[in-house]
This record gives structure tokens, sequence and C-alpha cells, in this order.
């Protein structure tokens, strides 16, 4: 009997540490992928990189750029030259930029799910958040998140180098179904950043 219950405990406390999972990819094997993303992404503080980004809603479209990752809530996307896009988290903000068409627009950061790894510490638990989807495949462990109260917001799939564990890929598909993708290579992680990088000034701003 006391066997049974200690074997009750451990399946019970395994269940309660990745609660906010979908009930359809809750099974100990993919509890155990959550658990080695979850571990390796939190080793990760700040992140550079080049980039990749393909949108599926513009026929071979190409962005190619410089990306910065700093936890928490920190992340700047530098496009090649000849690019009119900018693209910002800080200060509680998702900044987007267009400069051909001069336009600005804000978004608050934690109505977005790319909120989810910019997080101090990520938690696959996080009461925000529900995992719809965990994937390992070839080379790489996929993880893909919602948020719980607004799921038209959109998803994000964290993509995870299962050899070296680091931050492969991610995937973000908005309210209209529109997937973008960010391919990172050419990886540094936890190396300083200046934090003059993320501050975006708006040039459309009237002054006194």
């Amino acid at each position: 009997m006391k066997k049974l219950i200690v074997g009750l405990l451990i399946l019970l406390i395994g269940r309660l540490a990745y609660a906010d999972v979908d009930p359809s990819v809750d099974i100990p094997a993919n509890r155990a992928i959550l658990q080695k993303v979850e571990t390796a992404y939190n080793k990760m503080k700040t992140i550079q990189a080049q980039f990749a980004q393909f949108n599926s809603k513009v026929k071979d479209d190409l962005q190619m750029g410089e990306l910065y990752l700093s936890k928490p809530g920190k992340l700047r996307l530098v496009y090649q030259k000849g690019s009119p896009l900018e693209f910002y988290a800080n200060n509680g903000y998702l900044i987007y930029h267009d400069r051909d068409l001069k336009e600005v627009s804000y978004f608050d950061l934690d109505q977005t799910p790319v909120s989810f790894i910019l997080k101090e510490t990520l938690r696959f638990d996080d009461p925000a958040f529900l995992v719809t989807g965990v994937s390992d495949i070839l080379d790489e462990y996929q993880v893909t998140v919602i948020k719980k109260e607004a799921p038209e917001l959109g998803s994000l799939t964290l993509i995870i180098d299962k050899e070296n564990l680091s931050l492969k890929q991610w995937e973000v598909v908005d309210m209209q179904g529109i997937k973008s993708t960010v391919s990172l290579y050419n990886i540094r992680e936890n190396v300083p950043i200046d934090n003059k990088l993320f501050i975006f000034s708006n040039p459309y701003t009237q002054k006194n």
C-alpha cells in the first residue's frame, strides 16, 4: 500500500509540474522534453545572432539581419540595410516601425505570444499560457504555446536544437493565420548587450 501511495504521488507531482499543458499532449515523453527545453532556455540570459525571417503572406519574402535578445522583456531585430522595418520589444511594448509607410505600431507585450520567450524565467506551468504542441522531430524539439485567455492572438513555437539545446528558431502565427519564421545562426549566448540597442525613439512625435 505504501508503495502504491508513493507511486500515485510521483504521478501526481509529474502532472502538476506541467498542469498548463493541453491534455492531448500531456504524456511523460512530452513532459521530459518540456523540462529539457525549460532548463536549456533559462540558462540563456542574452542572445546575439544573425537571423533569416520568412513571412507566409508574402511570396519569396526573406528578411535578414541581426537579433539581440536580453531577458527580461528586451528584443531588437536590426534588418539589413535597405529594409524599411524596425522591430523592438522594451518597456512592456512590442514596437513595429515601417519607415516606408512612416507608421509606428505599439502593442502590449504581455498580450502577445512573444512575451513568453522574453520572460526572466521561462516556465511551461505559467498560468497565462497553454502548451498546445510538443514534438521531437529529427534534430530538434518544438514546443507551441498560446495565450490561455486569448488564443485568438495566435501562437508561438519555440524550436530548440537537440544536440546543444540552444535556441534554433521560432515561429509566430498571428490572429490572421500569417506565420512569421525567424531562424537563427552564428548564435552567441550570454554576451554583454548594450541596453541602448533596445531604445526606440519615435521619429514622428512632434517636439515642442
